[in-house]
């Protein structure tokens, strides 16, 4: 009988939206589970995020910085018609999430070991965020290297692709996304960014946890100096 299973009341909890943060964390090793309130996506959001992605008819959705996976899996229980992989650096969280994954029997999720920004974005149609780049972020002007790379790679996304992030990327957003919609959930916000222009224009989108602003693109290049990711992300 599926009770006899605690992976399979898991499941049923998720496809049901009942179960909670900290039933999930339970699941996790005991060291992972003590950062899963500050660090890993509440359900209720990752609910939310997976929603607005089918909202907007993605199909494939790249988590960057996905920790143990409880974003992916979540998400992937509430639209299981679309596929989502999770991309992290640190090893052992990449096999929790790829153990967890098999137990509940996902089979629209993949997880992989690996710097997020290596990857082939240009496979994906829709990108989460629960801002993954503190440590870039403390940068000059808070826009490290690793965040010019994400404006680039996204500038190059094809057109329709779809950004959630919770908390904020922290960075910069090229102007051809719009930002489509924002809602408070838990402790932060859920923003939905959709790429509805080829060329960019002259300016990027700022965004932070708690707002969003636009910056002149003259004036991130005069912070951050030469940079060639800057010419590409302003015509993609």
């Amino acid at each position: 009988m599926a009770d006899d299973n605690p992976f399979d009341r898991v499941r049923a909890g998720l496809v049901s939206g009942e179960l909670s943060d900290v039933a999930f964390g339970a699941l996790l090793p005991p060291l992972v589970r003590a950062k899963s309130t500050y660090h890993w996506t509440p359900l209720a959001v990752a609910r939310r995020a997976a929603l607005r992605f089918a909202e907007q008819g993605i199909q494939r959705v790249l988590d960057v910085g996905c920790g143990p996976g409880k974003f992916c899996i979540a998400a992937a229980v509430a639209q299981p018609e679309i596929d989502f992989c999770g991309v992290e650096l640190n090893v052992s969280l990449t096999k929790t999430a790829q153990e967890l994954a098999t137990q509940l029997r996902l089979s629209n999720i993949e997880f992989r070991t690996g710097n997020a920004l290596g990857a082939p974005w240009h496979d994906f149609d829709g990108f989460y965020f629960f801002n993954p780049f503190i440590t870039s972020s403390l940068a000059p002007f808070g826009i490290g290297g690793e965040l010019l790379r994400v404006a680039e790679l996204l500038g190059a996304a094809r057109r329709g692709a779809t950004v959630v992030t919770y908390h904020g990327l922290g960075g910069l957003i090229p102007s051809s996304y719009e930002l489509r919609s924002e809602e408070p959930i838990s402790s932060g916000h859920l923003r939905v960014w959709v790429k509805t222009r080829a060329r960019a224009a002259d300016y990027y989108h700022l965004e932070y946890s708690r707002d969003v602003s636009r910056v002149p693109r003259s004036y991130i290049r005069e912070k951050v100096g030469s940079f060639e990711a800057l010419d590409r992300v302003t015509y993609d």
